[in-house]
């Protein structure tokens, strides 16, 4: 694509900076953004990535690709007590009624308290949550 450099046209030019300055100012913003949550992706990452999204708009052109389910086909959530309240929290998510991390796990800690106490009592250990965890007494609640 030719840009005339004079009169008029000048102005499709400086559009057309214009946006690309705002592009490049967008992608700056989501890499430092990823960045500082740890999601940038490598090499590695990003075909696998690239080859879900290639294979879910050889399906479909009318649904949006969800990036969150191909982070879970790239790294499955672990069948942990972690990963099984990350579950339930992904399925309060999908019900829409709690819309916010602060929401979702304001309405399990209390759910998460009483696994943690009831997993104490089979055990049987006993002391302050902070001691036992401190001394990872309690490290089969949180490994596989």
């Amino acid at each position: 694509m030719q840009i005339p450099a004079e009169g008029r046209p000048n102005l499709i030019q400086e559009q057309t900076q214009k946006l690309y300055e705002e592009v490049l100012m967008g992608c700056q913003k989501s890499r430092e953004r990823k960045e500082s949550l740890r999601m940038l992706l490598d090499a590695e990452e990003l075909q696998s990535y690239l080859q879900c999204a290639f294979d879910h708009f050889a399906r479909t052109l009318d649904i949006a690709f969800d990036f969150v389910q191909a982070s879970f086909f790239n790294s499955p959530i672990p069948l942990n007590f972690g990963g099984n309240i990350l579950k339930l929290a992904i399925n309060m998510m999908e019900l829409k009624e709690y819309t916010s991390a602060r929401s979702i796990f304001g309405k399990l800690s209390n759910v998460v308290a009483s696994c943690i106490m009831q997993d104490s009592v089979r055990h049987d250990i006993k002391g302050m949550f902070r001691r036992l965890r401190a001394e990872r007494r309690i490290s089969h609640i949180y490994s596989k």
